[in-house]
This record gives structure tokens, C-alpha cells and sequence, in this order.
């Protein structure tokens, strides 16, 4: 499961962040859309190709501002695409310095009890004090969470010609998480290019995945990724694992904050084996509440205001 997991997770971010873009664009109209614009014909290569890395680089900012962010989850697993539920749970999301600290706030509906949350604040609380008089052991996790970070702003700046690009129009989608909300972007088309040579194991994902981007024009952003696995994606030659063709795989960005966009919504739908043993990924995540609380020190004051309130509140009664 860890490697399903992981290589899931893999693919829709590297393609959410990466998708080809030194690669040559094709302006070949796509199939027609009911929410296609009509009459914008496709601009010149060049500017297609200037659009994409003003979004890299965009994107690489937005992944640095993520980690002043907390955020509220809510995670259904089911046991197979569209079918029964199987864990629904909600959870707030603090980001530590060295990841993110996970308080689950309701399972199925139902919320956690006070008591439960206050202990979730606490363990909260030492985690950050850990971040702001860190210890030998934090200091190694902490170089292991910047090298993970640096190693796949790597991978997104060096797989700039894993993909072929064609122009399919711009498109107005009303967004996933609010029915009032619609943005007109511009859709793009991503192929595996055939000339392109993986520099790892990860980046040979690129080969078996084909997907549409849709990115917001106006301000050189992300903001919805469709990816399906096409071809089964081996590892170490299949003995490993491999996640099976047939895969799909989904995100959308949104503006939380001028200027920053944000991911708002996950949905993975991927089967595959870990050595012999088979597994199945089928998750919807909804994010929201998005609320800046700063880097560590920040956050460490948040969260022992909101212990106080609560002890306030509980001596009260």
C-alpha cells in the first residue's frame, strides 16, 4: 500500500507541476467541448511554451507558501471507484517545518470528542516547540524534508521534455468547490514524448501517463490536472510493483490568497500490486479553510492561544 500510495501521489504532482514544456507545442484544435470558448484561436508556440514556465515557476512558489498554511481535509476512501464508502475523515492540517501535523476533528460525520481534540493540541503544541528549540533528531528531519522538497522542485525542472503539448482551446469550468465560481483557462493536451529519456525510476512515469491541464492565462497558474495511467508503470522491472493501466487520477488549485493558488481538491482512482500482493487507491479529498499561521514560531503561538481558550472555557463550566 505504502508504494501505491506513494507512487500515486508521485504522478499527480510531478505532471501537476512539470508537464513538458520545453517539449514542442502542436496547436491542433482539440475535439470539441460544451464549455469550449469559440472563436480564440491558438496562439503562437512560443507563448505557450512562455505561459508554462511562468506557471512552473508560479508553482514552485505556491509549494514554498503551502507550508504557512493551515487547512481543514476531509478524506473518503472507498473500496472501489464509486463504491461503498469505507472511512470518511475530516482533519486539520498544521504545517510543522518538516511536514504537517494532523488533528482529525471528525470520523464519518461524527465529531471527535473535546477531550480528544485538546490532547491533538497539545501533541501539536510539543511538535512545535520541537521546531522552535530544535533538537539533534529534528535537525535530521528537517534535512530530510528539504532534500524530498529540492529533489522534486528537481524533478519538476528537469522533465521539461517529457511530454508533447497540444493546444485544445480555452475552456470555462465552473470550479469544483463553489458553484458560483467559473474561470475561463486554457487547455492543453500532455503526451509522453517518445525522444524523451527519464534522468530516474520516478521521471519514467511520464511514459505511461497521458493528461489535460488547464491553466488560468491570466495569471500563469495551474488550476485542474487529469491524468490516466495509459500503460502499466513497473518498477524495478515489474518485480517491485507497478500501478495497472486504466489508472485516473485528478487535483484542482484555486486562489486562497491574492496571488497564491492552492490545492482544493484530490481524487485518485489507481489499482496496482506491491510485489505480489495487490492493492487499490480510490480517495476523494476536499480542502479547505485555508488560513495562513506563519512558519513554526507563528503557529506555536496559534495553537497555545487556542489551548488557553479551551482551558478558559472548560474551568467556566
Amino acid at each position: 500500500m505504502i508504494l501505491g500510495k506513494h507512487l500515486t501521489t508521485l504522478t499527480v504532482c510531478l505532471i501537476a507541476v512539470a508537464p513538458g514544456f520545453a517539449a514542442p507545442v502542436t496547436c491542433a484544435q482539440a475535439p470539441a467541448q460544451d464549455a469550449t470558448v469559440a472563436g480564440n484561436p491558438a496562439p503562437p508556440p512560443e507563448q505557450i511554451r512562455s505561459l508554462i514556465a511562468r506557471a512552473i515557476e508560479n508553482q514552485h512558489r505556491d509549494d514554498q507558501a503551502l507550508q504557512e498554511f493551515e487547512r481543514t481535509e476531509r478524506k473518503i476512501t472507498r473500496s472501489g471507484e464509486n463504491s461503498d464508502v469505507i472511512t470518511d475523515i475530516t482533519e486539520r492540517v498544521l504545517p510543522s517545518g518538516t511536514g504537517n501535523i494532523k488533528l482529525k476533528t471528525a470520523e464519518n460525520g461524527v465529531p471527535i470528542p473535546p477531550d480528544t481534540y485538546h490532547s491533538e493540541l497539545e501533541i501539536a503544541l510539543n511538535a512545535y516547540g520541537l521546531a522552535v528549540h530544535p533538537t539533534d533528531r529534528y535537525q535530521e528531519d528537517l534535512a530530510k524534508f528539504e532534500k524530498r522538497r529540492h529533489d522534486r522542485a528537481d524533478l519538476v525542472d528537469t522533465s521539461q521534455k517529457a511530454f508533447r503539448v497540444t493546444w485544445a482551446g480555452r475552456e470555462t469550468r465552473t470550479s469544483s468547490s463553489s458553484s458560483h465560481s467559473t474561470r475561463t483557462y486554457v487547455k492543453l493536451l500532455l503526451d509522453p514524448d517518445p525522444a524523451y529519456q527519464p534522468i530516474n525510476r520516478f521521471a519514467a512515469s511520464f511514459q505511461h501517463v497521458h493528461a489535460i491541464l488547464w491553466v488560468d492565462e491570466a495569471q500563469a497558474q495551474f488550476a485542474r490536472l487529469e491524468g490516466n495511467v495509459a500503460t502499466d508503470i513497473p518498477f524495478a522491472g515489474g518485480i517491485a510493483g507497478k500501478v495497472y493501466r486504466g489508472g485516473h487520477v485528478m487535483m484542482e488549485q484555486e486562489e486562497v490568497t491574492p496571488g497564491i493558488w492552492l490545492p482544493t481538491v484530490y481524487t485518485y482512482d489507481v489499482e496496482g500490486r506491491k510485489f505480489v500482493f495487490g492493492f487499490g487507491i480510490h480517495e476523494h479529498t476536499e480542502v479547505t479553510g485555508y488560513r495562513r499561521v506563519g512558519l513554526p514560531a507563528q503557529a506555536m503561538e496559534i495553537v497555545r492561544n487556542e489551548l488557553n481558550n479551551l482551558k478558559t472555557v472548560t474551568s467556566a463550566k
